[in-house]
């Protein structure tokens, strides 16, 4: 008993070391390239880029001069460190200099150029969806045994068992980005996941017995869980993301069925993880969860888990 309450006592720590990592490491810090990408000034400073170089073509180098000053004082506005906006200042400067001196061209030159590198700032920050499909698996431990129900070892207390493994997969659908313009960098998806947990088994007298057959046979335990949860990921745009479930929504089916036939639960599910991306969008994380459920099957269902995934973003 005292093994079993340290097993659970370690369970639950790496849990809440994991969600303190998380708030820890969760600050929502971005790369250059993708704080540019979520930066207006970036917008404006391609737009009056393309407009200086509209007008260029035109002959009107005063024009283009007006809109090259516009489309530089986004740009450097802007405050962050991106080769391609460091080229895009370059041309603008240059293309005012030139407006200046009546060359139109060479403005509409410049502008152009501008345009493109400031272009390819923005195309930064959309070349990812942030949708992913992910497969998981690892540790799980129940908080509670079966011992001494009627289906599970005709009340003998025979099976104590309450570590094993789970196994499961899922998706995950961008909602927004930046918290809906709130917080740059800090994301919210939805995760839709399932999961199987096969807990430690024991061979005892079972149900059988009623029959006649007392010999010891293997009774499985197992659950399967459907969830629905909010994710929080934080550093968007950053090969490191670390994200929190706040709280999300549980689907329990027990197996065997609780001494009076109940086998369908719900609850809440907590956690905290991170994940690094391996190449382009193929990524591997870890994942540490705590589940807390009803119990309106009459049995203690609440359990957590941790281990490890890969995800792969479409």
């Amino acid at each position: 008993m005292q093994v079993q309450k340290s097993r659970r006592n370690i369970g639950l720590w790496s849990v809440a070391v994991s969600l303190a990592a998380v708030f820890a490491l969760g600050a929502p810090v971005l790369s250059s390239s993708a704080l540019a990408a979520v930066n207006p000034h970036v917008s404006e400073a391609v737009e009056h880029a393309k407009g200086a170089a509209s007008h260029g073509k035109q002959g009107h180098a005063d024009a283009c001069v007006q809109r090259a000053e516009e489309a530089l004082k986004h740009a450097q506005a802007a405050g962050v460190k991106n080769p391609h906006v460091d080229m895009g200042v370059i041309h603008l400067m240059e293309a005012v200099q030139h407006g200046k001196a009546g060359h139109a061209d060479a403005c509409t030159e410049h502008a152009e150029g501008a345009s493109t590198h400031l272009a390819e700032v923005l195309a930064e920050g959309t070349t990812s969806t942030g949708n992913r499909v992910f497969f998981r698996g690892g540790y799980g431990e129940m908080l509670s045994d079966r011992a001494g129900e009627f289906i599970t070892d005709v009340h003998t207390k025979g099976n104590t068992g309450t570590g094993g493994y789970y196994i499961g997969g899922g998706a995950e659908l961008m909602v927004t980005k930046d918290l809906w313009g709130m917080m740059p960098g800090v994301a919210l998806v939805g995760e839709i996941g399932l999961e199987f947990k096969r807990w430690s088994s024991s061979s005892v007298v079972n149900g059988e017995a009623l029959v006649g057959n007392t010999a010891p046979a293997k009774v499985q335990m197992t659950m399967l869980t459907a969830s629905v949860a909010p994710k929080i990921k934080f550093r968007q745009g950053t090969d490191f993301q670390p994200w929190i479930i706040p709280a999300g929504l549980d689907f329990h089916v027990i197996s065997p069925t609780s001494s009076q036939v109940n086998y369908l639960d719900i609850g809440v599910q907590f956690g905290g993880g991170a994940e690094f991306r391996v190449w382009k969008e193929l990524w591997l994380g870890l994942d540490s969860r705590f589940h807390l459920a009803s119990n309106q099957t009459n049995t203690v269902n609440n359990f957590w888990t941790t281990g490890i995934y890969g995800a792969i973003g479409f």
